[in-house]
């Protein structure tokens, strides 16, 4: 059996001429689109909808990346829908398709765009959890993931694994929060849900990514590439390698080659094209615990003294709540102090029931709020880079 194979080219704008040749480029590098796609083919793409947040922000999958990929479904002979389940608990989908930019690319192409909260779900198990995927996802013939390149305070990174979270309906994805509170058995879920939406394809957004303190706070970085594969673990092992990380130190990907998923090791993995090393590419702090080689006795003695926790900046905070709604253990509530009359106030965290998965954080539109660490907490962090 060959090498698993990864296809990379260079894309520096946000033209859909430019975005299709490149795609293109990938998929006959890997055989061709028709390959995977029989004529008459449903094929549903599922892009990264974290937020109703205009392309320019590069929090969300470029619609021309999407135009591009309904072109090319078309063209060998399938049958494209765009769907997604955006975070937290609004409702309100056509919002999220107008200001992204999809409503006006599908409506113009004569494109289905499916709400994975209306269409109802299939239950799923693995490892013993049960999980609900929207139907959509798994009626199509083929699901295509069109992940967007950033950085996750939860995950470190968010691109082809944890892109397909997104396919579990509206406050389902919230209870997993609430069910697995700490980083690595988060990532366990995401895995699971990775491993129930195969086989895929993945077309990744590459050209414009985030970093810093992502998915949603951190800052554009230009990366100029989209890259392609069928095995979305070597596709994020490639990207962190190329972003200057091992790939197993992020625990998606760590896990999911574990389980015999995909393929983690680089060596094992033949790049089609010229991937590029981007320098000083700026991870989001980390939050897996350094305490972990401590005696247990003397861990519990210093834990009030060792924390991280999300904390909201009244200065960029519009009182919009987005952050309260989304939260799975209600750990923002309204502060006791205001007037039951007054509709709009800045929430307040109950840390006692914050179990940090930083909902928050991903769903807050003004980038408001931000982790906050102890004294020992940056002390030790320090010293775990040295």
């Amino acid at each position: 059996m060959g090498k698993t194979q990864v296809a990379v080219d260079e894309c520096h704008s946000y033209s859909v001429p430019e975005v299709q040749k490149a795609i293109k480029t990938c998929l006959d590098s890997l055989g061709g689109l028709k390959q995977f796609i029989q004529p008459g083919d449903r094929v549903l793409l599922k892009p990264n909808l974290l937020q109703a947040q205009p392309p320019e922000e590069y929090i969300t999958t470029h619609p021309a990346l999407v135009e591009a990929v309904i072109n090319l479904v078309k063209n060998a002979g399938g049958i494209p829908q765009v769907g997604d389940s955006p975070g937290g608990f609004d409702r309100n989908i056509e919002q999220y398709w107008r200001v992204t930019g999809l409503m006006e690319v599908c409506q113009r192409l004569d494109v289905e765009l499916v709400s994975f909260e209306s269409s109802g779900s299939y239950s799923k198990q693995r490892n013993g959890h049960m999980y609900h995927i929207a139907r959509p996802v798994l009626d199509a013939d083929l699901l295509i993931n069109l992940p967007k390149i950033k950085t996750h305070g939860l995950t470190t990174l968010t691109c082809a694994i944890k892109n397909l979270y997104g396919t579990i309906p509206g406050f389902t994805k919230v209870e997993y929060h609430k069910q697995a509170p700490q980083p690595l058995q988060f990532a366990e879920k995401v895995v699971d849900i990775y491993a129930l939406n195969q086989p895929c394809l993945h077309i990744v957004d590459g050209v414009v990514g985030m970093e810093g303190v992502g998915p949603s706070a951190g800052k554009p970085r230009e990366l100029g590439m989209i890259l392609v594969a069928e095995d979305g673990v070597a596709l994020d092992s490639v990207i962190t390698r190329a972003l200057g990380r091992d790939s197993l130190k992020i625990p998606t990907t760590r896990i999911a080659y574990q389980q015999g998923l995909g393929e983690a090791d680089t060596n094992k993995i033949e790049i089609r094209g010229s991937i590029p090393h981007i320098d000083n590419f700026k991870w989001p702090p980390k939050l897996s615990s350094t305490l972990d080689a401590i005696p247990a006795p003397v861990a519990r003695g210093i834990m009030k003294f060792w924390w991280t926790r999300p904390v909201i900046d009244p200065k960029k905070c519009n009182q919009c709540r987005k952050c309260q709604e989304s939260c799975p253990t209600e750990a923002l509530k309204r502060p006791t102090t205001v007037e039951k009359d007054v509709r709009t106030y800045q929430p307040e965290f109950y840390y006692d029931d914050c179990i940090n998965c930083l909902c928050c954080m991903e769903m807050c539109p003004q980038k408001a709020i931000y982790h906050k660490q102890s004294l020992l907490h940056r002390l030790t962090s320090l010293f775990s880079k040295s």
